[in-house]
């Protein structure tokens, strides 16, 4: 049975009419097997059956004759279907509004949800058995248990199962408080948060109590939501986190002081006059970011007069009706295309971009740095082939030689009709050449099946482009796989086993992708561990072709004790030669730019000018590492105005 997409989903089967009561979430407590990643439960403490409380542990399985049929003898006729919905769901309300975590549903779009029951053999007297299920579209044979599941034409199997085992939990924890105290708090404004929902203002000093009661077993995690203000001052929280004990929590410490001031740097905002005496009107998101070895930041923007064009905190490198020094006339500034920069050997910095060259009475799509044209619509690569689209929406990159990567297509003369063609170029500005051609085969011989273009791109010194893509490959059947490619063959596709834990459940071709000079490609993907039967979660990947890894997903904690509370993909991926790997997410409830090493910067953060504090980060407009150093440049806001910013990555010691 081939499974194309999973969907995780808690389904209670019921002895046909129990219904639990509304008070069963206050005591029910679900369970899971990483308190920093509660998207896989592991079973619950305390359900209420009946008025008997119950301890459930779950118990995965892999194979469906051999377990599901050797757990529970006999036959799966299904019953009341409607009936057994029905109980099925007020279980799965209740679980959702229980004290501790939801149990996520996750799952990919497009795939229902079913709650079924069936009759079978309970365990011990009238207890309801527990299954996870995963529900995959297919085409191949059905179990016989399963044949009436076909709602509008569809059929679906069922794969992975798992079942649950009941024991007594005796009389029911009761629900506990968190709290602690506040030292050092001279300002106001101080604000309290547990568990990124739960909000606490302080006033004073002395000791505090979230209004949340949570039940034992369950997880807090304590941060300051708002910092104090008049005057400013910067708190923290020690022994903010853990499991709920039986007890209270009462020794939640935070201390406030002097302003801390953090490493990020803002570098560029809205109406400043920058060195070369431009003023920077507007900033433009979808310019995206990039940083060169120097520290010089290249973004979009319109200057003064509201003309769009390519900055660096440095000033205006080109703007729409500029004269190139190749003497070329950029007709527009394509700031969807977002903007690349290096530190070119002896040339100084250069940017690249998308933009349109001025052609008669029609302006065509074309690639340029500072320095001029490098590539436009029409271009002749080689005998009879020619550069027949360039498509913005699959960025640029540029390497310390001038070489710039770009999505388009090239038409080919020939044979009865003309053929036209996805690929990824590379051009210096005098040679334009094919990179990777859909419907070809790489160098190490993988088919090429497509090419995407909103995965963007990236080149690294030794002119190897990385790109996402599909491939087919028999061992998986004959469907496209989504994969990650360089120039040189396939790096890694999806379903690949990272580990005896592990699998790469999905690649995320929104996030981007990005390559060091050691051919590292970083990009974004979700992640799963066979053996939890759990929902995947969003990660970051690292793969050199032979090696994939995860180097950081959601839930974790990174090793200067940030935890990572979500991943935004469409905030794109970033590396450096040293494995470092920028991106977007959440902590404490707020934005944030990590690495896999920790955090980078926070919205809250106090500028390391003093000046001002970070108040926003845009999740969505790139970031971007230094490749030979620890700088990482974003977009976000200090107070009210649009700015370029440039934080430092933790180090590991």
């Amino acid at each position: 049975m081939k499974l194309k997409r999973t969907v995780f989903l808690a389904t209670f089967v019921v002895t046909l009419g129990l219904l639990l009561g509304a008070n069963t979430a206050q005591a029910a407590n679900v369970k899971f097997d990483d308190p920093n990643n509660p998207t896989q439960a592991t079973g619950i403490d305390n359900l209420d059956i009946g008025g008997t409380p119950y301890n459930v542990a779950f118990t995965a399985t892999e194979t469906v004759a051999e377990q599901i049929y050797g757990q529970f003898p006999g036959t799966f006729d299904f019953t009341n279907s409607a009936a057994a919905n029905e109980a099925a769901n007020a279980v799965n309300i209740e679980l959702n509004q229980a004290g501790a975590q939801t149990v996520g549903t996750g799952g990919s779009a497009g795939l229902p949800f079913y709650r079924i029951g069936y009759a079978s053999e309970t365990v011990g007297e009238d207890i309801p058995v527990v299954i996870f299920w995963e529900a995959v579209k297919g085409d191949g044979d059905l179990d016989p248990w399963v044949t009436n599941l076909d709602p509008d034409g569809d059929s679906y199997n069922f794969g992975r199962r798992m079942w649950a085992n009941f024991t007594s939990a005796g009389t029911p924890a009761d629900p506990v408080t968190i709290g602690g105290s506040v030292t050092g708090l001279e300002g106001s404004g101080l604000v309290l948060r547990n568990n990124g929902v739960d909000d606490e203002p302080i006033a004073a000093d002395g000791e505090f109590t979230f209004d949340t009661l949570l039940t034992p077993d369950s997880f807090y995690n304590v941060t300051v939501s708002t910092q104090p203000t008049n005057p400013a001052q910067t708190c923290s929280v020690e022994n903010g986190s853990g499991t709920v004990p039986a007890q209270a929590v009462t020794n939640v410490a935070v201390s406030c002081g002097d302003v801390v001031l953090s490493g990020v740097e803002k570098v560029a905002a809205e109406g400043d006059t920058l060195p070369d005496e431009t003023v920077l009107k507007d900033i433009l998101l979808d310019g995206g970011v990039a940083i060169n070895m120097e520290g010089q930041v290249a973004f979009g923007g319109r200057d003064g007069e509201g003309t769009d064009a390519a900055f660096t905190q440095a000033g205006k490198v080109v703007a729409e009706g500029d004269t190139l020094e190749d003497e070329t006339i950029l007709a527009a500034f394509r700031g969807l295309g977002e903007v690349g920069i290096n530190s070119g050997q002896g040339s100084g910095d250069r940017v690249a971009f998308h933009g349109q060259l001025e052609s008669g009475l029609t302006d065509i799509a074309a690639v340029f740095t500072q320095a001029g044209l490098v590539a436009a619509v029409g271009d002749e690569v080689s005998a009879g082939i020619t550069v027949g689209d360039i498509d913005p929406e699959g960025k640029v990159a540029i390497n310390n030689f001038d070489q710039v990567a770009f999505h388009g297509s090239v038409d080919i003369e020939g044979g009865l009709f003309d053929e036209h063609f996805r690929v990824v170029f590379i051009s210096d500005g005098v040679v334009t050449q094919v990179a990777a051609q859909e419907a070809s085969d790489l160098p190490d011989n993988t088919p090429l099946d497509d090419i995407n273009e909103s995965g963007g791109v990236a080149i690294n010194d030794l002119d190897v482009v990385a790109f996402h893509g599909q491939s087919v490959f028999p061992d998986f059947g004959s469907d496209s796989l989504k994969a990650v490619f360089t120039s040189e063959g396939l790096v890694v596709k999806e379903g690949t086993d990272l580990d005896e834990d592990t699998i790469l459940d999905d690649i995320n071709e929104n996030g981007g992708v990005a390559i060091n000079l050691l051919g590292e490609v970083a990009f974004h993907g979700d992640a799963i561990d066979p053996d939890a039967g759990g929902d995947s979660v969003k990660a970051v990947f690292i793969s050199d072709g032979e090696t994939t890894q995860v180097v950081a997903k959601e839930g974790d904690i990174l090793p200067d004790g940030t935890l990572i509370e979500e991943i935004e993909v469409n905030g794109g991926v970033a590396i450096n030669v040293f494995g470092e790997v920028a991106f977007h997410g959440r902590t404490g409830g707020s934005k944030a730019v990590f690495t896999q090493n920790g955090l980078v910067a926070m919205v809250g953060d106090n500028l390391a000018d003093g000046t001002t504090t970070l108040d926003e980060i845009w999740d969505t407009a790139g970031v971007a590492i230094n490749p030979f150093g620890s700088e990482v440049a974003f977009h976000g806001k200090a107070g009210t105005t649009d700015a370029v910013f440039v934080g430092l990555a933790p180090v590991v010691e």
